[in-house]
C-alpha cells in the first residue's frame, strides 16, 4: 500500500533526525581524562619556616571550589605564632644594637641584656582563579588570581635587665595579581607554585608596657611581591 511503503521510507529518515538531534543536545565533550576534582584542600608548607610576617611562623588551611569549567573560588586562614630562630637572631641583633648604644653613650658596662621577641596573631585570604588552559579544565593548569589578604599580628618585645616592655601591633593588606600553575597528580594529591605583584598596606603602632599608645612606625614600601608553594588534597 502507498502508506506502507511511505512508513517504510520515512521511518529511516526521522530515526536519523532526532538521533542527530539528540547528538547536537548533549554538552561538548571535555578533555580526555577522568573528571576533574570540584574541592580542594591546602596548606603551605613553607610557611611553617617562616610566615609573610616579620619574627613570625604560618599554619594555614585553605579551600578552593570550582564554580566553572576555568574558574575557581577560595579562601584561607592563618594563624600567626613566634618564629623561634627568627625571634632568636633578632633579640641578639637588639642586644648588640642596645650595647653598642650604652657604650657611645660613654656607659661600657653594660654588654648584653636579655631580649624577647613573641608573636602572635591570624591571616585571612580570599581569590577568584580563572584558568588559561584550553587542555585542561579547573583546577588544573595555568592560572591568573585576583587576591586580598589581610593579617593581624601583636609582637611582644622585653627587656629583661631594663624591666621595659613594648607592644607592637601590625594591620598588613595586600591586594595582589598572582600567576600560577597547579596540578593534580595522580586523583588526589595538589601542588600548586605562583607568583604575583602587589600593593601592601602595612601599620604598626608601638604601645609601652601599660597599653599606652607611643607612636607609629613607618610604613616602608607599598610594592608587595608575592611567591609561594601549595600542596593539598582533591576529591
Amino acid at each position: 500500500m502507498p502508506f506502507c511503503r511511505l512508513v517504510r521510507t520515512f521511518l529511516p529518515l526521522l530515526a536519523g533526525m532526532l538521533s542527530s538531534l539528540a547528538l547536537q543536545a548533549q554538552p561538548s565533550p571535555g578533555p580526555a581524562g577522568p573528571v576533574p576534582p570540584k574541592n580542594l584542600l591546602k596548606i603551605a608548607p613553607f610557611g611553617w619556616i617562616h610566615g609573610q610576617l616579620p619574627f613570625s611562623v604560618e599554619s594555614r588551611l585553605g579551600y578552593e571550589r570550582v564554580i566553572g569549567p576555568h574558574s575557581s573560588l577560595g579562601a584561607s586562614y592563618s594563624y600567626l605564632g613566634t618564629n623561634y630562630p627568627f625571634s632568636f637572631l633578632g633579640s641578639v641583633a637588639l642586644s648588640s644594637a642596645i650595647s653598642t648604644a650604652f657604650t657611645a653613650a660613654g656607659h661600657p658596662t653594660v654588654v648584653w641584656t636579655e631580649t624577647k621577641i613573641r608573636t602572635k596573631g591570624h591571616r585571612y585570604q580570599f581569590q577568584y582563579r580563572h584558568y588559561l588552559s584550553k587542555k585542561y579544565y579547573a583546577p588544573e593548569g595555568w592560572y591568573l588570581s585576583p587576591h586580598y589578604s589581610h593579617a593581624q599580628a601583636e609582637y611582644r618585645v622585653t627587656l629583661k635587665d631594663f624591666d621595659v616592655a613594648r607592644t607592637l601591633k601590625t594591620t598588613n593588606s595586600n591586594y595582589n595579581l598572582l600567576f600560577g600553575y597547579q596540578n593534580v597528580l595522580g586523583r588526589h594529591f595538589v601542588l600548586d607554585v605562583f607568583t604575583g605583584l602587589g600593593y601592601r598596606d602595612i601599620q604598626t603602632k608601638i604601645f609601652d608596657e601599660n597599653g599606652g599608645y607611643l607612636h607609629d612606625m613607618e610604613e616602608g614600601s607599598a610594592l608587595k611581591i608575592s611567591s609561594g608553594l601549595n600542596i593539598g588534597w582533591a576529591f
